[in-house]
């Protein structure tokens, strides 16, 4: 899956970037608009993160340029703006989901799997199959066996995930103690 990121704040943009490729996504960081409407242009995405208040052209008409072009994937605005006539106007635009910064990277999470879901609720390549009954959500990073979700520890958690993420390739034991034991 690929995510579209435009968030001109180059430290927010990093972390909500590693946070999508921890969920699976390959990511497009744009800092300025002019960047992301080269990316829809030029990529087709399954999701849009953008905020509203970025060089070139701003959030809004990057969001405008998506939805001219027919493209129904979901967007889901990061912005600053708490005025209702902010919210009204991204929703005007056709964005999935509105979220006020400062959040939580879980809330963005949670919302990132719901405009997804709710998109395509025939959506079936949110989840690996593992094996015999064991499936493995993308976005939530959660274990199911047999439809029933299996309680991980956050190691064990970070550890599937980054064998995940590299499917077909080594993983070294140094990007795996980076990845899990070195986190915060």
């Amino acid at each position: 899956m690929r995510a579209l990121l435009l968030e001109d704040d180059y430290a927010f943009n990093t972390l909500i970037a590693e946070e999508l490729m921890r969920l699976g996504f390959s990511v497009d960081s744009c800092f300025e608009g002019e960047c992301a409407i080269n990316a829809v242009y030029m990529k087709q995405h399954d999701l849009y993160l953008i905020d509203i208040n970025v060089p070139t052209f701003n959030g809004f008409e990057v969001l405008k340029y998506i939805r001219e072009r027919s493209i129904n994937t979901p967007v889901i605005i990061i912005t600053t703006h708490a005025e209702i006539e902010y919210l009204k106007k991204a929703f005007a635009l056709g964005c999935h989901d509105y979220l006020k910064k400062p959040f939580d990277m879980e809330e963005l999470v949670i919302r990132i799997h719901n405009a997804l879901r709710l998109s395509n609720p025939e959506r079936k390549d949110d989840y690996l199959l593992l094996s015999q009954g064991y499936t493995y959500s993308l976005i939530s990073g959660e274990l199911y066996y047999h439809d029933s979700p299996i309680e991980l520890t956050r190691i064990e958690s970070l550890l599937l995930r980054i064998l995940i993420q590299n499917i077909g390739n080594v993983v070294s034991s140094d990007v795996i103690q980076d990845y899990v034991w070195n986190k915060e």
